[in-house]
């Protein structure tokens, strides 16, 4: 059952989040493979199930460009253009709103599944990092700026001049409202194992107002989690 929950749309969603925290523990290596991945243990070798834990992912150990960090995470930009206009038949490309950010730690987490008492509070963390950052009018330009690049870098993979002049339009629609936003304005959501697209855990931060999703990709909705449903239910499993 889907969440009326204001700017949270993806709760209501605790049993799925069970089912795959349980599916997750019920593989034989998924303890032994976690921890390696955590402690990058060389010459490991990881089980072979689909979008399995891996030595190393896109955001292993992270360097790139990032807008803010704290001790323990990093709030980075999502690569894709906002708008579904700039990928005719694969609109689940694009993001899932105006502006979408992940968060990512900097130890190695696989994903939310993998999470425990010892390590929940990271969801805790980059949610604490986002909302602060957000008060920043630095930090909110740089946000635009990434959506703006986004749209820029999507033109030049798959050139577009109609695409590319009416996400451009919708990016003057974000440029005008961006300075209303709150951080209440946002949900943070997570795709857990298997619905996950990489081997190590990052947060979805979203604009949640219609007026910011209206462009962008619904695709992705119904495997999102509510990241303090996730967060809650391993809280309880643990007596956190």
């Amino acid at each position: 059952m889907a969440s009326t929950t204001p700017n949270r749309p993806f709760a209501g969603k605790q049993q799925q989040i069970k089912a795959q925290y349980d599916y997750f523990w019920s593989h034989e290596t998924a303890l032994v493979d976690a921890t390696a991945y955590l402690h990058r243990t060389p010459n490991h070798v990881y089980a072979s199930h689909t979008k399995w834990i891996k030595a190393s992912t896109p955001f292993t150990q992270w360097s790139g460009p990032s807008f803010a960090s704290s001790a323990n995470a990093l709030l980075i930009g999502n690569r894709s253009s906002f708008d579904v206009v700039q990928y005719p038949g694969s609109p689940e490309k694009a993001g899932m709103s105006m502006i979408h950010i992940l968060g990512i730690p900097k130890p190695n987490l696989f994903n939310g599944v993998s999470l425990d008492a010892s390590s929940v509070s990271i969801i805790d963390e980059m949610i604490s990092l986002f909302k602060t950052s957000w008060q920043d009018p630095k930090f909110r330009n740089a946000v635009l700026m990434h959506q703006w690049l986004a749209i820029e870098d999507q033109n030049q993979a798959q050139p577009d001049p109609e695409a590319y002049k009416l996400a451009m339009a919708h990016y003057r629609e974000l440029e005008a409202i961006i300075g209303d936003l709150t951080a209440e304005d946002f949900t943070f959501g997570l795709h857990l194992w298997p619905d996950n697209s990489i081997g190590h855990l990052h947060l979805h931060i979203l604009a949640a107002p219609d007026k910011c999703r209206r462009y962008s990709t619904f695709a992705h909705d119904l495997k999102t989690k509510d990241a303090l449903e996730v967060r809650d239910y391993i809280k309880s499993r643990s007596g956190a």
